[in-house]
């Protein structure tokens, strides 16, 4: 209320365009009331308000989170919308030097890096704090100084939450023996959000490896740094902890396809030299079921495999040796009745030039991550894998000086659709 209070300043003068936003969580008994209290007083004054009504806890029964942090995202949600939808270009909250040193202290705790160590920045992602080098007292004077209007979260005081418990227990006792602890804290901030930016600076960008959304790590140079970039570079920027780094860095001592689950999402992998660092979504295949394998006689035909995927298959004549990733084939030694899909339990496969195996043997051998084989895309007929789109053909319809109708198979992205 004391920010708005100001903000409202400025907005009287012309300075600005003032929405006020206000999420109610639903965890308390009194949350709506609050909410209307908000909206009242900018109505009173001429505010723009934005409310929305998140169920907290129903999202925590879904994903296993903490109310702390899911009450997080789901404002972080809303901040971000607004952001990206136009409707505002900056978000002002006011969190002050105290919620700076008890964001430090929880991500200490938990055992963060220089990067959960560096706390809050005044301005950040769209987000401004102008409140961030200002002390809990100093906002109290003024709220009573200029008769501020305000409410008070009755879970402030409830210190079975973890922000709560370091505000009422730990934060007052160190400041008995430590007057100066708070700005400390802040300030120790400041230094190790300097040094992470060091760090980062330094970092081997031979290291790193981004494809398809996914983020590797070369496992000589696998450590707590490494992973912390890793992550950020997915989006993954605070929320990462001691425990998370222990189980990544575990995975070089165990064998390939070992996974850790970081959460959000995320998953951690040893890949034949490499851990990598995915979205689990982004690694399942989008599209089911089997797609006739039936090629046009004339000109190209072409396959929607989803995951914004096609499979293309044209009667050009080929340039041998074929370019990476194209596969040639004789067309006249297709069976009538293969088809388009995905890997199945029981699959086999002969390369061109090799003998029967089983088509996970293949892979393996192959070293395709244990992430991307139920995207491959293959050419079969029954259990038999005919092609592995991008990788390799099956020695019975290879091309020889007597093939008449060769063809050529690639997978790309697929073509984005022009509208008029």
């Amino acid at each position: 209320m004391a920010l708005l209070w100001l903000l409202l300043e400025y907005r009287n003068a012309g300075k600005l365009s003032l929405l006020a936003v206000n999420v109610d969580h639903c965890i308390r008994k009194n949350s709506a009331g609050d909410s209307r209290f908000v909206k009242e007083f900018c109505r009173a004054h001429g505010v723009e308000f934005a409310g929305e009504k998140i169920d907290v806890p129903a999202l925590c029964k879904q994903s296993g989170r903490g109310v702390e942090c899911e009450a997080h995202f789901a404002r972080r949600s809303v901040f971000d919308t607004l952001l990206q939808s136009g409707r505002t270009d900056l978000i002002i909250t006011a969190h002050h030097m105290r919620d700076n040193a008890e964001t430090v202290l929880l991500h200490l705790f938990r055992g963060a890096g220089l990067k959960g160590l560096s706390g809050m920045n005044v301005l950040a992602e769209g987000i401004f704090r102008p409140f961030l080098t200002t002390q809990k007292e100093e906002i109290s004077a003024f709220v009573q100084q200029e008769n501020i209007p305000f409410v008070t979260d009755e879970t402030n005081a409830d210190t079975e939450y973890n922000r709560n418990y370091i505000r009422h227990k730990i934060l007052p006792e160190i400041t008995v023996r430590f007057p100066a602890a708070e700005r400390a804290i802040c300030r120790t901030a400041e230094y190790a959000a300097q040094a992470e930016q060091a760090v980062r600076a330094n970092l081997c960008p031979d290291a790193f490896c981004e494809n398809c959304g996914a983020v590797s790590v070369k496992e000589g140079v696998l450590s707590a740094p490494y992973v912390f970039e890793a992550l950020r570079r997915l989006g993954k920027d605070s929320d990462v902890y001691a425990a998370t780094v222990d189980e990544v860095l575990a995975l070089a001592d165990k064998k390939p396809c070992a996974r850790v689950d970081i959460g959000n999402g995320i998953v951690a992998a040893r890949e034949y030299g490499v851990v990598t660092f995915y979205r689990a979504e982004n690694a399942s295949a989008e599209k089911e079921g089997d797609t006739p394998f039936m090629l046009r006689k004339n000109g190209q035909t072409v396959f929607d495999c989803g995951n914004g995927r096609e499979v293309v298959v044209t009667e050009e004549k080929p340039t041998l040796p074929p370019e990476r990733g194209t596969l040639v084939f004789d067309a006249d030694k297709l069976p009538p009745d293969c088809v388009l899909r995905h890997r199945k339990d029981g699959d086999r496969f002969t390369p061109f030039g090799g003998g029967s195996r089983k088509l996970k043997e293949y892979l393996i051998d192959n070293k395709v991550p244990l992430r991307l084989r139920d995207s491959l895309v293959l050419v079969c007929r029954g259990n038999e894998v005919l092609m592995i789109a991008g990788m390799q053909i099956c020695d019975a319809i290879k091309v020889t000086p007597q093939s008449v109708r060769v063809r050529s198979l690639s997978l790309r992205p697929k073509k984005a659709e022009i509208k008029a």
